[in-house]
């Protein structure tokens, strides 16, 4: 009897296990043949600026439904009504944050988490009208007015803000702006995942007017209980050495 037809399958069976182990070991080459096209797009290094600053309408019912989300999913991180948890997840509860966040700024945030964080995606589990809910929950702890933002492009000098960095917010945000990765009492305010997350102007307000309810004080010189007194182009430098460092 020949050999030849068993060789011949013995060959084929051979060339097919290699090509599967090929793929496994590397998908990304594999993938690309298919689902490139599905991929999603990088995120721009600056957002852009919302149409409109708030957009969920804020009602006594979505508010105590999203009461009852944000205590069986938010809490445990940002503690009791959003006041944060040191080491954890920062405060939410501010004034001067709440008016500076959009709402796409907070839906954004909690559908997709902070890479590198404690934040994670919670898209997949907050299903409907749930993240609404938690946005009117969270509206609901203060009435405050929407930021006006200043949404130019940056302009700084980002060395002369990289010193300034080291010498007024390294020591609660960390050298490299890890937050509590580095420090104690400071949120991550150096990575990607938050600063493509975050306009210019939030940025700017946040500086300028501080984060109410927290350690972080205001900075812009003027204010009457500023720590650093910054001038207009100080706080652009200090935004131009971020937003250049990002990683």
């Amino acid at each position: 009897m020949s050999r030849t037809p068993a060789v011949l399958g013995l060959l084929v069976l051979v060339v097919v296990l290699v090509a599967c182990d090929k793929a496994a070991v590397d998908p990304a080459k594999s993938a690309s043949t298919g689902s490139s096209a599905a991929a999603e797009a990088p995120m721009p290094a600056v957002p852009a600026t919302p149409a409109k600053m708030r957009s969920v309408a804020v009602t006594a019912e979505k508010s105590a439904k999203g009461k009852e989300k944000f205590e069986a999913t938010c809490a445990a991180c940002h503690g009791a009504m959003g006041v944060g948890r040191i080491g954890v997840g920062p405060a939410l509860n501010s004034k001067t944050f709440l008016a500076a966040a959009s709402d796409e700024m907070l839906t954004r945030t909690i559908v997709k988490g902070r890479a590198g964080t404690t934040m994670i995606a919670w898209g997949a589990m907050l299903q409907g009208p749930d993240v609404e809910n938690v946005i009117s929950y969270m509206r609901s702890w203060h009435t405050v007015a929407e930021a006006k933002l200043n949404e130019s492009p940056v302009t700084g000098d980002a060395e002369n803000g990289k010193k300034l960095f080291a010498d007024i917010c390294a020591g609660c945000h960390g050298k490299t702006g890890a937050g509590y990765q580095e420090t104690a009492n400071g949120t991550g305010i150096g990575r990607k995942a938050f600063l493509q997350s975050v306009t210019n102007g939030f940025i700017r307000y946040l500086i300028n007017h501080g984060k109410s309810g927290t350690k972080m004080r205001p900075m812009s010189k003027g204010s009457k209980v500023a720590v650093a007194d910054l001038t207009k182009k100080e706080v652009e430098d200090v935004l131009a050495h971020l937003r250049a460092s990002a990683w």
